[in-house]
């Protein structure tokens, strides 16, 4: 049987087809009938014709994994690419080559008068300059007038990136410097990073195979067996963007390395982390707690790791320090990563030992 307009005439026709058995068969019968017209009703499905072959589907995108933070903590720099989502492509593949494609942007979309059976469904989403920056996929089950859910969520695209670093300082004031790095990624895995320098007081690295995801980046810059500067941070790389970051250590007695980071992609919005009760200078051999927070956590579980001068200090989310330390000044270093590895973020606070 067809459906054919509106409820109503569905009724009047089961009812009209229904007359010639008896009356507690065709009332079971008119029964279905209508629970079957007000489910497609309640679904807002158009009731076009639609024979027994032929189904709709409900596509919802989810894209909280994609979508932009309004504030990127300790990613402080905005991409220079729009990452903002204009516009969702969604394509299907189903039983004998059938085939659909609509747009979207964003929500819900109603895929109607389809073939039932099995059907592989898959959005991109694109800037407004039709630059693709996120994927997802789903198989759903289309079966004879009913309208099957899909929920499909958008992710960063896996592939490689470019990273570069910039690192400088004042040539004069040192003698043998030397720079070490490594980036690390969530699950711990540390790659040393090889600097050039093009000429004194100054270094750089630069990379278009790094793998798409956060990473930690440390730095420090040595002077024979002396640590004069570091800084550790969260740096994000995505596929097909470029990572910048840019040191300048210009008074090696207050290290004072900045990143400035530029990230093409901007999904899995990074941890906003703060250092709080920590004050900017305490009395020699005097101590303070200083305490991480996230604010974007989400319910997701954080490890914290902490560095001084780009030495690891402690994990957890909470630090003493100052007792052991001499007069001078420090930058202190907190990294947060979610336990699956993948959000993470920093921050960084400037520590003063008065003299005795």
């Amino acid at each position: 049987m067809k459906y054919v307009g509106s409820i109503g005439e569905q009724v009047r026709a089961a009812a009209v087809h229904s007359s010639s058995r008896s009356r507690v068969r065709g009332g079971v019968a008119l029964a279905a009938l209508l629970f079957a017209g007000a489910s497609l009703a309640a679904c807002d499905v158009p009731l076009t014709e639609l024979s027994k072959d032929r189904g709709a589907m409900r596509v919802t995108i989810d894209p909280s994994h994609i979508e932009a933070s309004a504030a990127l903590g300790a990613l402080s720099s905005q991409s220079n690419l729009d990452m903002q989502p204009a516009e969702y492509r969604i394509t299907g593949t189903g039983p004998s080559g059938a085939s659909f494609t609509e747009s979207s942007s964003g929500g819900e979309s109603d895929i109607t008068d389809i073939r039932i059976g099995e059907w592989r469904v898959e959005v991109s989403a694109f800037n407004a300059a039709e630059q693709e920056i996120g994927y997802g996929s789903a198989t759903v089950e289309v079966k004879s007038g009913e309208l099957a859910p899909v929920h499909i969520t958008v992710r960063p695209l896996s592939g490689t990136g470019s990273l570069s670093l910039l690192v400088t300082w004042p040539q004069e004031e040192l003698a043998d410097p030397e720079l070490t790095a490594a980036l690390a990624d969530a699950q711990g895995r540390s790659e040393k990073l090889g600097f050039e320098m093009p000429e004194p007081g100054k270094a750089e690295f630069w990379s278009d195979e790094i793998e798409a995801g956060y990473y930690t980046l440390t730095l420090q810059l040595i002077d024979g067996d002396q640590v004069l500067a570091g800084a550790v941070d969260a740096v994000r790389v995505v596929k097909g963007g470029r990572t910048r970051g840019e040191f300048s250590f210009d008074d090696l007695n207050h290290p004072t390395g900045e990143i400035d980071i530029s990230v093409v992609s901007e999904m899995d919005d990074p941890l906003e982390v703060s250092i709080t009760q920590a004050p900017s200078a305490i009395a020699y051999r005097s101590s303070v707690t200083a305490q991480a927070e996230v604010a974007n956590a989400g319910g997701s579980e954080i490890a914290y790791r902490w560095y001084l001068n780009a030495e690891s200090a402690g994990t957890g989310p909470t630090l003493d320090i100052g007792e052991n330390l001499s007069p001078g000044t420090y930058r202190l270093d907190v990294v947060a990563v979610t336990a699956d590895g993948r959000r993470s973020g920093s921050a960084t606070h400037q520590l003063t030992v008065e003299q005795p």
